[in-house]
């Protein structure tokens, strides 16, 4: 029985190497290449490794995952998820900017809008002023030539002493510009030059400069200190002439003589053009002003100009 199985096997064996010479060429030396072996053997233990190294092989790929999202991102980001939270945040922030500035843009429109409509109501204002007087403005005729309300009126300029000393502001600034453009080389040719200049302007705009001086602070509150500067600074502009002149006067005399012309000057103007009275011709009303200067001159000792 053992003398039958040997044979056997060997014949197997026989069988076995004649199998394998059939799959190839025999090697020079009468071996098989390795190579032809180790697919083999890659292929019998390739089912086996790919047990043991799919853990390892998965952690690979999450690292490689991870670096990617890393390098993509630029911080310590370690998966896709947070990779797409980011992103989500970027687009908020995207959002949040824009909403800014459409707020910014929203805001900018509605102040354009507002200086408009602070525009109008002073050009309205100034324009009932001019033709009918001070007496005949109300907020309620101004809010309806605006197309607006009363509050919005409010709202633009506090209260109604707003509008009206924000018009007045604007005149005394414009009377003051005049007054300062008159040549100053003769000081007393400039006297004469600031009396026809007011003259002039008043004709103008009587009503306007009528309400600079007849206008009352609602509730006796104090007339805005900015305003009686400027009118301050208007007969300003007669003490430098007057001090050219009157050399030897001290600054109270001057600051009184300076005063005391304009308000002079004022006076004969004012009255000369009131409608309701027998106004006095533009003509013979400039006359009666250069009169005035040359008396009071003469008065103070000075040669009037010829």
């Amino acid at each position: 029985m053992a003398k039958g199985i040997e044979p056997a096997k060997q014949a197997d064996a026989a069988a076995l190497m004649a199998g394998a010479g059939a799959a190839g060429p025999p090697h020079p030396e009468g071996r098989a290449a390795l190579s032809e072996h180790a697919g083999d053997v890659a292929g019998i233990c390739n089912p086996i490794d790919r047990r043991h190294r799919e853990p390892q092989d998965s952690a690979t790929e999450a690292a490689d995952e991870g670096r990617g999202v890393i390098d993509e991102g630029g911080g310590n980001i370690n998966s896709k998820g947070l990779h797409f939270a980011g992103l989500r945040v970027k687009l908020n922030n995207v959002h949040v900017s824009s909403l800014k500035m459409n707020n910014v843009q929203e805001e900018s429109l509605r102040d354009r809008k507002k200086s408009r409509r602070r525009l109008q109501i002073l050009e309205i204002a100034r324009s009932i002023i001019a033709s009918k007087g001070l007496r005949s403005l109300k907020v309620r005729d101004i809010a309806d030539a605006a197309g607006c309300s009363v509050g919005s009126v409010y709202n633009e300029f506090d209260d109604f002493d707003g509008v009206i000393l924000t018009v007045n502001r604007e005149t005394v600034q414009a009377l003051t510009a005049r007054l300062g453009a008159v040549p100053t080389e003769d000081p007393v040719r400039q006297l004469y030059g600031l009396a026809k200049t007011y003259l002039d302007f008043f004709a103008e705009n009587a009503n306007l400069l009528r309400s600079l001086f007849e206008h009352r602070m609602e509730d006796d509150r104090p007339y805005p200190d900015d305003i009686l500067q400027m009118v301050m600074d208007a007969f300003a502009l007669m003490h430098q002439p007057l001090v050219r002149v009157l050399p030897d006067a001290d600054d109270v005399k001057i600051a009184l003589l300076s005063r005391t012309l304009f308000s002079a000057v004022h006076g004969i103007i004012s009255l000369g053009l009131e409608e309701r009275m027998v106004a006095v011709p533009p003509q013979m009303l400039r006359q009666q002003v250069t009169q005035f200067l040359d008396a009071h001159l003469l008065g103070l000792g000075v040669l009037p100009a010829r």
